[in-house]
């Protein structure tokens, strides 16, 4: 069976940016803006990439979709990044439309007479297990077309008061890694309520290993386009939860052994403490385009004739 994983790489449409984006001057203003570009460069490339490069199945497809009015600047960037995964491959559309940019892609995922393919997504600021492919190309045998696969075990990674610390997280049909079962043509992983989904279709479940990585950082577009990054991240509800779950991280622990253990497992190239190093340079996004070659500025969208 095919594998084709799906990542959004600061695309400029209805299903990435919602409904606070919806003008180019605002994606240039916004979405665009060179500091916050700067960090999810950032964790791309220290996340991400290094767990795509280190997947132990090497037989899948990784697409990465993005606008071309995207400035010249971070296509650049993105190119040079993703120059050494062979699996790789970028698609760059003028559709604001997510589903039609993706329809050709999911027409030929399996029209090789492969049949059914499985499509996991992924956020760029997230990252799989190197194992991912691996479990997941053995989980989708047992889905028949128009079933998901859910692999809700992982660790979340979050910055607080200044600290970067790490925890164990679970969350069924969790978008991270999430992937449907699709013949040649069919829906792709976005095109979806995940958590809804999950109860209108057969789905299977494996929660037996860590999966992910889930990142809550200053630039998370959950946290809104009204400020370009979030600093105070303790206002995040999330992690209220969990700096009260783990009373060690009052104690200034900044992990715990199940969160060192999982990062162990999932993502061998690396260390918690390295990923932790990580996550807390995200908290100077400023410090990051500068060390980047971006400007502190927004760019201005091109001028239009007439």
């Amino acid at each position: 069976m095919q594998i084709w994983g799906h990542c959004r790489f600061s695309y400029f449409g209805r299903s990435d940016t919602g409904r606070e984006i919806d003008t180019l001057e605002t994606a240039f203003a916004k979405l665009w803006h060179p500091v916050r570009m700067a960090v999810r460069f950032h964790l791309f490339e220290t996340l991400l990439l290094p767990a795509i490069r280190a997947q132990t199945d090497p037989g899948f497809m990784f697409q990465i979709v993005t606008s071309t009015r995207m400035p010249d600047l971070f296509q650049d960037r993105l190119d040079r990044v993703t120059a050494d995964i062979p699996q790789l491959r970028i698609l760059r559309t003028e559709e604001t439309d997510l589903n039609r940019a993706l329809h050709p892609t999911m027409l030929e995922a399996g029209a090789d007479g492969s049949g059914a393919a499985a499509h996991f997504r992924v956020d760029d600021d997230d990252a799989v297990s190197v194992d991912y492919v691996a479990r997941l190309r053995a989980a989708a045998r047992r889905v028949d077309p128009g079933g998901m696969v859910t692999f809700p075990t992982g660790v979340i990674g979050f910055l607080h008061e200044g600290a970067a610390r790490h925890a164990p997280f679970q969350k069924h049909s969790i978008a991270i890694g999430l992937a449907l079962v699709e013949p040649p043509g069919g829906r792709n992983p976005f095109r979806i309520q995940h958590v809804v989904h999950a109860s209108r279709v057969p789905s299977y479940c494996d929660p037996t290993f860590p999966a992910y990585h889930y990142t809550l950082h200053s630039a998370n577009n959950t946290a809104g386009y009204g400020r370009i990054f979030h600093l105070d991240t303790g206002e995040h509800r999330r992690i209220q939860r969990l700096m009260q779950q783990h009373p060690e991280f009052a104690e200034g622990a900044l992990t715990t052994p199940a969160a060192e253990a999982a990062l162990a497992a999932a993502f061998p190239h690396t260390t918690g403490e390295a990923l932790r190093a990580a996550i807390l340079r995200a908290g100077d996004p400023v410090g990051l385009a500068e060390e980047m070659g971006f400007p502190a500025e927004p760019f201005a969208p091109p001028l239009t004739a007439g």
